[in-house]
């Protein structure tokens, strides 16, 4: 078995030991989704909010599962020494880096599933079956993050550290980003900004793929913008990322 895989494999063993942040990673955006779905909140880009939003929180929480979530367990493991480990081994950045975010993408695959079942069956939203955008589309989204969570967490020596950057990378990314509310409702400036946030071309291309008919016309400029984003997080993370205490 490669490095890589035996790596995916640990990774994902982690995770799942962790039964407490594994519960609070599924219950918090479930239970948030559940209550803004609940509430008589008017219609959003002339569709009802419940339906706005479920495409929306899905890109919420691959956002909050590559910026927070990796950068706090990446803090966590140093507090544990458990990074210094790593350093005495023969174990490539790059494997550890591609092993992260395939583990990484695995749970937010259950958490898309999670929320789209929820809120298909609960609340009646529409699901138009486009598999595979969705697939390409969390993935790309996922692995941008995943890299935005990297690159916090090298410049993370504990979750004191890290906590300060989080918030300033993920904070702007849930209010300007297309998820609660149209980008068009902020002023102009702050309008050219969310609109061209990852965040915002991963909403707006799972809203296409869950409430539309396949066509990849709608969905090519979102694909587009999200591609970019990704090269060049990769160019930046291959250039910067270092494992270290």
């Amino acid at each position: 078995m490669s490095a890589i895989a035996q790596l995916f494999l640990v990774n994902l063993k982690i995770i799942y030991r962790n039964k407490t942040a594994l519960f609070w990673n599924a219950a918090m955006p479930l239970g948030l989704y559940i209550a803004l779905s609940i509430l008589p909140l008017p219609k959003m880009a002339d569709i009802p909010y419940r339906e706005y939003l479920l495409p929306g929180m899905i890109a919420y929480v691959i956002m909050t599962n590559g910026i927070y979530g990796l950068a706090y367990w990446m803090a966590e493991m140093r507090s544990k020494n458990i990074i210094k480990r790593f350093l005495v081994t023969p174990i490539k950045v790059r494997e550890l880096a591609l092993s992260l975010v395939a583990s990484r993408l695995v749970v937010m695959f259950c958490q898309v599933t999670l929320l789209t079942l929820t809120g298909t069956i609960f609340f009646n939203t529409p699901f138009a079956g486009n598999y595979f955008s969705i697939f390409l589309l969390t993935v790309l989204g996922g692995a941008i993050f995943l890299f935005a969570g990297l690159l916090i967490a090298n410049y993370s020596s504990s979750y004191e550290t890290a906590t300060p950057l989080t918030a300033a990378v993920g904070l702007p990314m849930a209010f300007l980003g297309n998820v609660f509310f149209p980008s068009e409702a902020l002023p102009n400036g702050l309008k050219f900004l969310g609109e061209h946030l990852p965040i915002s071309y991963l909403a707006e291309g799972l809203r296409h793929s869950y409430l539309q008919s396949f066509d990849f016309a709608k969905i090519s400029g979102d694909l587009l913008g999200l591609f970019i984003w990704f090269m060049l997080l990769l160019a930046i993370t291959i250039k910067l990322f270092k494992l270290k205490e």
